[in-house]
C-alpha cells in the first residue's frame, strides 16, 4: 500500500487505520508503514529491556555528532547503506560488540560505567572501527569523541 498526501502537508505524522505516517527528512517523503501486531512474547520484553537499556547510555553530543559524520562519508562511498541515522548504526555497532564479546558484554546490564572500566571498543568510533565492529573509511582516525 503506498500512502500519498496530495496536499503536500510536509510533516503529516501519526496513527489513523491500523497504519504509522512519518516525513523522513533525508528523502523528503512522507511514509507510512503497517502498525505492528506483535504477540506478547517473553523475548519481546527482552528486547524491550535491551532497546531501553541502550537509550539509557545516552552518549555524548560529540560522539553523536561522531556518528552522524561518520555515517555520512559511509553513504557517499557505499550507496548501498540504507540507515536511516546514527541511531540505527550505533544499536547495530552494539549488537555486533555483543556477538563477538559474549562472554562479557550483556546489553541487558550495560553501562557507561562499564564501557569506560573495561575498555569496550564502543566507547568511540575509532575504537569500534579498530575493533572490526564498523567498516574503515578514509579519516577514520579522527572519530575519537569518547561516550
Amino acid at each position: 500500500m503506498k500512502a500519498t498526501v496530495k496536499s503536500g502537508i510536509k510533516g503529516f505524522s501519526g496513527k489513523l487505520d491500523g497504519a504509522i505516517y512519518y516525513y523522513h527528512p533525508r528523502l523528503k517523503r512522507t511514509l507510512m508503514r503497517r502498525m505492528p501486531q506483535m504477540p506478547v512474547q517473553a523475548q519481546n520484553n527482552l528486547y524491550r529491556e535491551i532497546a531501553r537499556n541502550i537509550k539509557a547510555l545516552n552518549p555524548s553530543e560529540a560522539y553523536r555528532g561522531d556518528f552522524r559524520a561518520y555515517l555520512t562519508q559511509l553513504r557517499e562511498r557505499d550507496e548501498n547503506i540504507k540507515l536511516p541515522s546514527w541511531y540505527s548504526l550505533y544499536v547495530k555497532m552494539l549488537w555486533a560488540m555483543q556477538a563477538k564479546y559474549s562472554q562479557s558484554v550483556n546489553l541487558q546490564t550495560l553501562s557507561r560505567e562499564q564501557i569506560i572500566a573495561q575498555n569496550l571498543p564502543c566507547r568511540s568510533v575509532r575504537a569500534a572501527i579498530e575493533d572490526g565492529l564498523l567498516p574503515q573509511i578514509p579519516g577514520w582516525e579522527y572519530f575519537d569523541k569518547q561516550i
